[in-house]
């Protein structure tokens, strides 16, 4: 059979498969299967045994569940209610205070839990309710606090940095440094949107309501609901960038850090501990189940020689080195409206790495762009996981069309802050090369 029928019989199952409403994970693994024995007969199924293998025995993939697990604990914790409570008050006073609260909470929560729905959905019970009490803008509080809880997608610990890790086989701790200047651009580019709309459109987003407001020194009481994340922080991603730990190792720190943050805030209860390791599990078989197929699909495509068959469509394209890096960042951004990012990246990247390398292009930032990438999909309808997420968190009276109507601002955003990180490369770069 020829490579092009391949690709077509392969993506277009693939395709049908999930248009049928089949899930990522059996729909790619089923198929991987299938064609693994077309391919090589019996010796098929050892083939996908042994890509199943290589992931399961990956000692980066040990900290997937532990930063899943410090994330609901946190979670149970209470932590982003007093973080979130203490950053509004000072920053309520100005216009648009509630919302630039959000988005500074959101960015601490991604420092310390590396999940995005988590923070996503903690900010949506905590922070819509305040913004609609104050007369926000509905479209602004809705897009502010989706676009703030993708920050952790690309603000570390991240748990796509270390899938990407894996697969493009560069250093987790290095990608965690590539995502820290980028991750801060796109959250002050966030605030100064804010800001500046809040500016001319004075009625969008008020200052904070004057019953709401405390006096200074109850404030400053409050500035101690920052010691735990600052010291959470500062162990996870401290012992990275210090070097004591590796970023599985940081994850553990993490886990255990979240139990003690839990535990002086009198929240630590067995009840606690068996339900956050319950859904731990859940998530991380999910997340598993979703690796495992797609890439297995994506060796068994290049067992068939796809990785070799797309490389000669690129270049024959004749869009050169920059070109096909601006190909392949389109691509991701139409996958990520349907696909979830763990598929994308498992099926594309086997593939898109060895011609980024070879075009001269480093994979680390190549990485960094792609967990850009993952945000906008997050945001991007009709499929965009945060969508979903924040219509869960919403009150029942908000729409799904409101939803998808608040995003397009904050992800015309992210464009602009990929497309400096893709001309400027050193905002991703320099922080890795420094250290």
């Amino acid at each position: 059979m020829s490579i092009e029928l391949f690709t077509l019989l392969l993506f277009g199952s693939m395709t049908l498969l999930l248009v049928l409403g089949m899930p990522l994970a059996f729909a790619t693994g089923g198929l991987a299967v299938i064609f693994a024995v077309f391919l090589l007969d019996l010796p098929g199924m050892m083939f996908i045994t042994s890509r199943v293998w290589y992931m399961m025995n990956s000692f980066a993939m040990l900290a997937v569940p532990m930063f899943i697990f410090m994330a609901l604990m946190l979670d149970r914790s209470g932590i982003a209610s007093e973080l979130y409570q203490t950053i509004y008050q000072w920053a309520g006073r100005i216009r648009g205070g509630l919302a630039i609260a959000t988005v500074i909470a959101c960015s601490l929560m991604a420092a310390m839990v590396g999940v995005m729905g988590a923070s996503l959905v903690t900010m949506g019970l905590i922070s819509l309710p305040a913004m609609l009490k104050c007369r926000y803008n509905l479209d602004l509080a809705l897009g502010t606090i989706m676009a703030g809880g993708a920050l952790g997608q690309l603000i570390p610990p991240s748990i796509t940095f270390v899938l990407y890790a894996l697969v493009a086989g560069v250093s987790v701790g290095g990608l965690f440094l590539g995502g820290v200047v980028p991750g801060l651009l796109l959250a002050a580019f966030y605030i100064l949107y804010i800001g500046i709309r809040s500016y001319l459109q004075p009625g969008l987003a008020p200052a904070l309501c004057v019953e709401d407001m405390l006096p200074l020194r109850d404030k400053l009481v409050l500035v101690k609901h920052l010691i735990l994340p600052v010291l959470l922080i500062m162990g996870v991603l401290g012992s990275i960038f210090a070097g004591v730990a590796t970023p599985s190792e940081a994850a553990a720190v993490g886990a255990l850090g979240a139990i003690i943050c839990t535990a002086v805030r009198h929240k630590l209860t067995w009840k606690t501990l068996k339900e956050v390791g319950f859904e731990t599990t859940k998530i991380t078989c999910m997340i598993l189940w979703v690796i495992f197929g797609a890439f297995s699909l994506a060796g068994v495509y290049i067992l068939a020689g796809g990785d070799r068959f797309v490389e000669e469509i690129i270049v024959g394209l004749g869009l050169g080195p920059w070109g096909t890096v601006i190909a392949m960042q389109i691509i991701f951004i139409i996958l990520g409206m349907f696909i979830d990012w763990i598929g994308i990246l498992m099926i594309t990247m086997p593939v898109f790495i060895p011609i980024i390398t070879e075009l001269g292009f480093d994979p680390l930032w190549f990485g960094v762009l792609f967990t850009i990438n993952t945000q906008i999909g997050f945001l991007s309808p009709p499929f965009g996981l945060a969508c979903f997420y924040m219509k869960a968190a919403s009150p029942p009276e908000i729409t799904m069309g409101q939803i998808y109507r608040s995003v397009w601002p904050f992800i015309i955003i992210q464009m602009i802050v990929l497309a400096l990180v893709m001309i400027f490369p050193q905002l991703a770069l320099w922080l890795p090369n420094l250290m």
